[in-house]
């Protein structure tokens, strides 16, 4: 009887083990849990529900009040202790739950509905607001935050199976602070039900559990909204070598950013650079190599032509920065760009009329492009100095160029649409390389 137990008991084992000697994350067999968090530091917060409600103490999981739906409780953390409508209470973290829950049923924090519950954590700082939720129901509005809800299907799967894939790999990212992700931009983008739309959602719904994974785990997916025509070499832009981000060839020459220009002149240069550390003086010059085709750029630019750095020289100090510094110092919408330099030219002449006299005479020339002086690089755009000259940034896409480009994304979609040939896979696979596209949950 003994060994005929042990033999089922390994049976049982070796059935299990393929589940749980994967990354933990494959174990799951339905959308996991995440932890949000909304907002830190908070002094006050107004909480409702479109359904009925409970607060509990979340620590011990006690009950402490029902509410209707639609009343309103205004939680107030002030020395040192939590008040509810002006009366205080014991518990030093609060959980709010819907008493029946209810996929189209929301909690409402500072006016806006969010799906699953709440926790309210009171600490020095403030109190700290947790949604947590269903991935998948995280990503309902993640997605069309992202991602126009117009654009077709496989697009939006694509979007969708990508913002899964990050947010899986991100979920240590707030570790310390209590929560897994936050709402913003350092992680996803996240407003709650409002944000939601039908394709989105029918997206997310599509692609169920599917991510991409690389020696068996959720990869880093980022992705941006348009190339330029070529995305980018993880180590060309952020240092580190990944094998899923390649640079390949992007079709998103639709997009409104394919191509775009910013004009500035060299007095706000000097005073942006000024405002964040970089006093150089009037602006003499700027050294950078003309942007070629892919790979035939200078070893300051990425193959794809993608800034490494840039030197600004001014009659004070030198500066060198990098792509990514001139990109958020001058808001440019990328990194891949060329600059020339617009001189403009006198609106009037003297014309001389016999020996004594002249005349002036209009004129309606437009400005000229300046061409480099001869100087010991053909990289060095000397400022002229004539009134009115400005420097003319003429780049190409939106974003860090790593990973899926969005409008590239939406350009193979609708081939897929036309040619009945290719799906969201596909995209994924254009964009990310040498990954396996699985569903595991």
């Amino acid at each position: 009887m003994k060994i005929g137990k042990l033999i089922i008991c390994l049976l049982f084992i070796l059935v299990w083990m393929p589940l749980t000697s994967e990354a933990s994350v494959q174990g799951a067999r339905q959308s996991p849990d995440v932890k949000i968090g909304l907002w830190e530091k908070q002094s006050s917060i107004f909480v409702s529900a479109d359904a009925p409600f409970v607060l509990l103490d979340s620590d011990t999981h006690k009950i402490i009040k029902k509410y209707d739906a639609n009343v309103k409780l205004f939680i107030v953390f002030k020395n040192k202790q939590l008040f509810l409508n002006d009366q205080p209470i014991k518990s030093k973290n609060i959980g709010i739950e819907l008493e029946n829950p209810d996929a189209d049923k929301g909690i409402e924090i500072n006016k806006k509905s969010y799906r699953g519950s709440m926790e309210i954590r009171a600490a020095v700082s403030g109190m700290t607001v947790i949604n947590k939720i269903l991935l998948d129901q995280y990503l309902y509005s993640v997605v069309p935050g992202e991602m126009p809800d117009s654009w077709s299907a496989e697009a939006l799967k694509a979007q969708a199976v990508a913002a899964r894939t990050f947010a899986l790999y991100s979920l240590h990212k707030h570790e310390e602070d209590g929560f897994d992700l936050c709402a913003t931009t350092h992680c996803q983008v996240y407003t709650g039900k409002k944000a939601e739309k039908t394709n989105a959602i029918q997206a997310v719904d599509d692609t169920a559990g599917i991510v991409m994974l690389y020696n068996n785990k959720p990869i880093y997916a980022p992705f941006h909204t348009t190339s330029g025509g070529y995305t980018e070499n993880s180590e060309d832009v952020w240092g580190t070598y990944l094998p899923y981000l390649r640079s390949v060839l992007d079709d998103d020459a639709q997009a409104p950013n394919h191509h775009w220009q910013l004009d500035i002149t060299p007095l706000e240069i000097q005073r942006k650079l000024a405002a964040v550390g970089h006093p150089i003086g009037n602006l003499q010059a700027i050294e950078l190599s003309p942007l070629q085709k892919p790979g035939q750029n200078a070893a300051d630019r990425t193959t794809t032509g993608r800034i490494k750095t840039m030197s600004f020289i001014g009659d004070k100090d030198i500066v060198r920065l990098t792509g990514n510094q001139v990109r958020n110092i001058f808001s440019l919408k990328s990194t891949r760009f060329d600059i020339s330099m617009i001189v403009p030219v006198d609106k009037k002449i003297d014309v001389p009329l016999g020996d004594y006299y002249k005349k002036e005479i209009k004129v309606d020339l437009p400005p000229y492009q300046e061409k480099n002086f001869i100087t010991d690089t053909e990289n060095i755009r000397r400022i002229h100095g004539r009134t009115g000259e400005i420097i003319s940034f003429s780049g190409f896409g939106w974003g860090h160029g790593l990973g899926m480009s969005q409008w590239g994304a939406k350009a193979m979609a609708e081939k897929f649409a036309v040619n009945k040939n290719g799906d969201f896979k596909d995209i994924l696979n254009h964009y990310y390389k040498n990954i396996e596209i699985k569903k595991i949950y």
